[in-house]
């Protein structure tokens, strides 16, 4: 898999706390069958992070990864608060794109509020970033008001949903909302937002088989989410078509989409 939301930088923000809890994520995302891996540390108010401060760690990381012949690229990034957003400028900007790519990756506000979303994240379209909105599905805001979800889908941003939510480790209000997401074609990329190797670990391997009780044929989008769209969100280029799920859902599914 691609994946393009993970705290691997050492000792920066609530990652690992040195280079070798570093290798030691690594490592578990290479047995997950993760071959590029962003590395998105926070960019928010509580850590106080700059863009320049993220380069050094990315430097030591991938040093020691080629020492250790450890097969895992790791591209630049960061996860970026809306807080934040307001005081980065094009310069900042462009350092915090995923791989280098045209496409940003914006933390989904973790409040029942956000302000003026919808016009933060038109002004950064405007600027020709492509938006990614990292673990909406976790966000109160959208899980009270999913229909803003939808509008800024349809305004051309692209969602990224945690593995973890799938699997119930966020609640099961959490998990029946990710079902929905993906019952309505409102999600376009997984990634672990992996923060270490054992509490937080990559990959995202049992969540689709685990999703498919609910939303049979979910198994479907695991290439497409995992791989397809995540390189083209690091490429640029267009986001290929999403596979067709089976076109009834189940009774479960349906009740699990009034509760969400």
């Amino acid at each position: 898999m691609i994946d393009l939301h993970a705290h691997i930088l050492p000792g920066i923000d609530d990652g690992p706390r040195n280079l070798d809890g570093s290798v030691a994520l690594a490592r578990a995302a290479v047995a997950e069958g993760t071959r590029v891996l962003a590395a998105t540390s926070h960019i928010d108010h509580s850590f106080g992070l700059t863009p320049a401060d993220l380069a050094p760690g990315l430097e030591a990381v991938r040093g020691r990864l080629a020492e250790e012949g450890i097969p895992l690229e790791v591209v630049a990034g960061g996860e970026i608060s809306i807080a934040r957003l307001p005081e980065l400028h094009d310069e900042d900007l462009m350092a915090l794109r995923l791989g280098g790519g045209p496409t940003l990756l914006v933390e989904a506000p973790l409040m029942p509020f956000a302000g003026d979303l919808e016009g933060l994240v038109f002004a950064l379209q405007v600027r020709r970033h492509r938006v990614l909105l990292a673990h909406p599905e976790r966000s109160p805001l959208f899980l009270r008001r999913p229909e803003r979800l939808a509008t800024l889908v349809n305004q051309g941003v692209l969602v990224q949903i945690t593995a973890g939510s799938l699997l119930g480790d966020f609640g099961e209000p959490v998990r029946r909302f990710t079902i929905r997401l993906l019952a309505d074609g409102l999600a376009h990329v997984i990634a672990s937002d992996a923060h270490d190797d054992v509490r937080r670990p990559p990959g995202v391997r049992d969540a689709f088989a685990i999703a498919e009780s609910d939303l049979p044929g979910a198994g479907l989008l695991e290439s497409w989410m995992a791989e397809e769209v995540p390189a083209a969100v690091l490429e640029g280029g267009p986001v290929p078509e999403r596979p067709e799920l089976p076109p009834a859902p189940s009774r479960r599914l349906r009740r699990l989409i009034r509760r969400a």
